[in-house]
């Protein structure tokens, strides 16, 4: 569009182009500085998740060694007592006092052991020594005695297998160690024979005493993770805590999970970032205060641009009328050329997806014909009734299927171009689906069909053939689909409205995704991978029976079968006029 100017009104727009190239220049340029303030606390935020990400694996791996070394360090400390010529003879003597002395109450002030129990050579519990007292007479605690005989007998299995064995591990290195839940408490147990120190005294294999000390997770051995990894308030707790990152799960022997060690996270980043955000806001204000002056600086050097622009509005305006006008022109052609390409595109897929789709579905219905006619031909010999019989089944099977795969293309190829027209004349539906039923029944004879049609009205008005096609199609694939499970329910229902045919099966069933796009032509569910079909027979059965007024509703579950329902109205099954797609 052309603009002319006068001269009051060039100066007036002059002075208007002034001013807003002021307030144009400070906005532009408090917002590159608010902008690079963002981008600058956005990696300041970045670098603070980085760091703490990397802080809270460091201490998870602390935890987990921490975790490792108290599950370690169990059968070491055992090891003080159990390897020794005192404890050894001792134990044998059966002298309470002096194992009370000398293991119980010196594991238990020394290394933390919370319990310590001996085992005697016939598995009888002799000692015990619970949560800092002598139990006497000795007896295993309410919440611990079976995991604690458990791993006795363990460790008496593998004292015994050493003797028939030759080459397996020394004596006193054998440890048995778990990590098992006393009553409410996570704990460590450890299983080790008390063996003398010195070649002076002997032991026949499987006579040996067997101390098992146990140490509680949460109590001194969770202290003892939190000093290693530098972390206060470590606790045990049977459950994931708020963030994942903060826990370290505790595993049991049988490969599962007792429950985590959890802790406040120590977060360096956002603590950093808590520490220096009052002096940023304060520099950030600084900041834009100064460019702001910056801004009405630079405007006293750009005015003197604003006489030469000017100059070169209007060509400019009249410039700009023409490239849009061009750009628009470009465009609509341009979008026109993407719509035809995408259409051919789809034309050509559908194209190859059919040609690919009726090669693979022929060939096989007449590979089965040939292989039967050249058993016939060969069959020189006296042939039986019965073999001509069956082989001639199995052609009339394989034609069938090809006579139904041609209707099906045709039926779609018709329904596409809108050349259909329902011949409809008054029938027994009930009996249309009973000779489909039986159609299908002396092609598979493996499966049983369970029909309650009774409700169906005796009369209806209908397209006979194209409701053959449509039921025959639903009933084959009810029983293509369910190869495993024979029975095939038809169940009808109807009211003064609606006349209802529910068609079930209990097959491979379909995923919920892929419901919606069931009709469409060429599609077919991820579960029928493997068996063969076109793709075409749905998007058929939909077409006609919305022909016919109606619709088609179908449930799924993957492994438990499918159920299509075919909803007719009755006002249009009892009219007699002919309708034309």
């Amino acid at each position: 569009m052309r603009v002319n100017f006068s001269t009051a009104g060039a100066i007036k727009r002059l002075q208007v182009l002034k001013v807003g190239l002021t307030s144009h220049i400070t906005f532009v340029l408090v917002t590159l500085t608010c902008a690079a303030a963002v981008l600058l606390c956005g990696f300041a935020w970045l670098a603070a998740v980085k760091v703490d990400d990397l802080s809270l694996r460091r201490q998870a791996d602390f935890v987990g060694q921490g975790l490792e070394e108290q599950i370690a360090a169990l059968p070491r400390e055992q090891e003080s007592v159990t390897k020794w010529d005192d404890a050894f003879l001792y134990a044998k003597q059966r002298n309470h006092e002096w194992l009370l002395d000398n293991v119980g109450r010196w594991t238990s002030r020394y290394f933390g052991h919370d319990r310590t129990y001996i085992f005697d050579d016939t598995n009888r519990l002799m000692f015990a020594f619970r949560d800092g007292a002598d139990a006497v007479p000795p007896r295993l605690g309410d919440d611990d005695g079976r995991e604690v005989t458990a791993l006795a007998g363990e460790m008496r299995a593998v004292l015994v297998e050493p003797a028939a064995k030759p080459g397996a591990e020394a004596l006193g290195q054998l440890a048995a160690v778990r990590t098992i839940m006393i009553g409410n408490r996570p704990a460590i147990a450890s299983a080790r024979p008390i063996l003398p120190s010195s070649t002076r005294m002997q032991i026949e294999a499987g006579q040996e005493f067997i101390a098992i000390s146990v140490k509680f997770i949460d109590g001194k051995a969770a202290e003892s993770i939190a000093h290693y990894a530098r972390l206060e308030g470590l606790r045990f707790a049977p459950s994931k805590g708020e963030d994942e990152r903060a826990q370290v799960p505790v595993p049991s022997h049988d490969g599962g999970t007792i429950g985590y060690l959890v802790w406040p996270p120590i977060l360096p980043g956002f603590m950093l970032l808590q520490q220096i955000a009052p002096a940023g806001l304060g520099c950030l204000a600084l900041l834009i205060a100064v460019v702001f002056w910056l801004g009405r600086g630079l405007h006293r050097t750009s005015v003197t641009l604003l006489d030469s622009q000017a100059q070169l509005t209007h060509h400019r305006n009249h410039l700009e009328e023409m490239v849009a006008d061009r750009t628009a022109e470009i465009e609509r052609q341009r979008e026109e050329l993407d719509r035809l390409l995408v259409h051919e595109r789809q034309v050509n897929a559908l194209q190859r997806q059919f040609v690919a789709m009726a090669s693979h579905e022929f060939r096989t219905p007449l590979a089965i014909i040939d292989a039967a006619a050249q058993r016939l031909c060969r069959s020189t010999t006296n042939v039986s009734g019965d073999y001509v019989h069956e082989k001639a089944g199995v052609i009339r099977s394989a034609v069938v299927r090809m006579v139904d795969l041609m209707e099906s293309i045709l039926a779609n190829g018709r329904l596409e171009t809108g050349q259909i027209t329902l011949k409809r004349s008054e029938g027994d539906l009930k009996a249309l689906l009973v000779t489909c039923c039986d159609r299908q029944r002396h092609l598979s004879r493996t499966h049983v069909f369970h029909l309650d049609l009774e409700p169906i009205p005796d009369v209806l008005t209908f397209d006979r053939s194209a409701m053959e096609q449509v039921f025959t199609n639903l009933i084959s694939n009810a029983v293509k689909y369910s190869p495993n499970a024979p029975d095939i329910h038809l169940r009808a229902r109807a009211d003064e409205k609606t006349v209802e045919v529910a068609i079930s099966d209990s097959g491979i069933g379909m995923d919920a995704e892929d419901l919606p796009k069931l009709f469409q032509p060429y599609y077919r569910a991820r579960s029928a991978t493997g068996i063969a079909g076109t793709g075409i027979g749905l998007n058929v059965v939909k077409q006609v029976i919305e022909l016919h007024g109606g619709t088609v509703e179908v449930t799924s579950e993957l492994g438990k079968g499918t159920t299509f329902t075919i909803l007719l109205p009755i006002e249009f099954l009892l009219s007699d006029q002919q309708v034309a797609a």
